[in-house]
């Protein structure tokens, strides 16, 4: 977390702290020694946070009524309806991912290797050999078999699997997505998920492997580089989510788990620190020209 703003004594905070909710900035509020801090998740909303503080002592502004009748609110149809096409409209690549993911879930889950997994499955490059000839390969290369570098991603094995991967994909996609065009986050999943699950096939010679956490490592890893290559941007993470990531990715590693992809994980997060890192450091050298013409 980034404290963003910091207070003497014991002021309520209360509705301030609903109108931060309201305008989509995780925080946190609390004591520190006798000091009352708020803090955010996301560097990049510290001045707004400022300037609503500013705004709501001032009487200028006030949390909005529309989630005070209760829990129940949360679910009425005009509601749920209308934050789904917001959503929809801002985090299109990320929502129809996850979308084809818990499909695909239901009528392909990875474990069962049922002839709809297969087709979903990496090509085998080798072609039933137990040697891979680069230059057959390139002859005889399709646009068939280069959705199928991809389409691995698409399969998961079990609900745990599912959710997990599906959760972090809804954290990192969205931020994304926010900040940068949606095309351009369908473009880092592309180049994620076939650097990835290229290097799982290479690895453990085989095609029997599926998920999307090589590509949820990625994009993990590529939030994290523009955070360090270019602050400005606003897209970043809180140093705790870094950590957990990092450990998470050292356990898995570590235990090793039937059907899940562990080396397109370690891949995925070193191909998504090399494209954030030149990505970021591009759009830095790119604004600093702008200014100096």
């Amino acid at each position: 977390m980034f404290k963003a703003l910091e207070f003497p004594g014991n002021e309520n905070l209360t509705q301030f702290s609903r109108l931060l909710w309201q305008q989509g900035i995780s925080h946190r509020i609390f004591h520190e020694g006798g000091t009352l801090v708020v803090a955010v998740s996301n560097p990049a909303d510290i001045v707004r946070t400022s300037q609503l503080y500013e705004q709501w002592k001032a009487g200028k502004i006030e949390p909005g009524i529309e989630d005070a009748a209760g829990i129940a609110g949360f679910f009425h149809p005009d509601k749920t309806i209308g934050s789904f096409l917001k959503a929809l409209f801002r985090y299109p690549t990320t929502l129809l991912l996850i979308f084809i993911c818990c499909v695909m879930a239901l009528i392909a889950p990875l474990d069962t290797l049922s002839d709809t997994v297969r087709l979903f499955l990496f090509p085998d490059l080798a072609y039933g050999t137990r040697t891979i000839n680069l230059n057959f390969v390139l002859q005889n290369f399709s646009f068939r078999q280069f959705l199928n570098m991809m389409s691995p991603i698409l399969l998961h094995a079990g609900l745990l699997h599912l959710s997990f991967n599906m959760l972090w994909l809804w954290e990192f996609g969205r931020r994304i997505e926010a900040r940068q065009a949606s095309w351009a986050m369908l473009i880092l999943v592309m180049v994620l998920a076939v650097v990835s699950n290229t290097a799982q096939y290479l690895f453990s010679g085989s095609i029997y492997f599926g998920g999307m956490s090589g590509v949820v490592y990625g994009l993990f890893a590529y939030i994290w580089m523009w955070q360090l290559f270019d602050p400005a941007k606003g897209l970043g993470l809180p140093g705790n989510l870094v950590f957990f990531m990092l450990l998470a990715l050292i356990i898995l590693t570590l235990i090793g788990l039937d059907n899940i992809a562990d080396t397109a994980h370690v891949v995925g997060l070193l191909c998504g620190v090399v494209y954030g890192a030149v990505v970021a450091t591009l759009s830095r050298i790119q604004r600093a020209l702008g200014k100096k013409a």
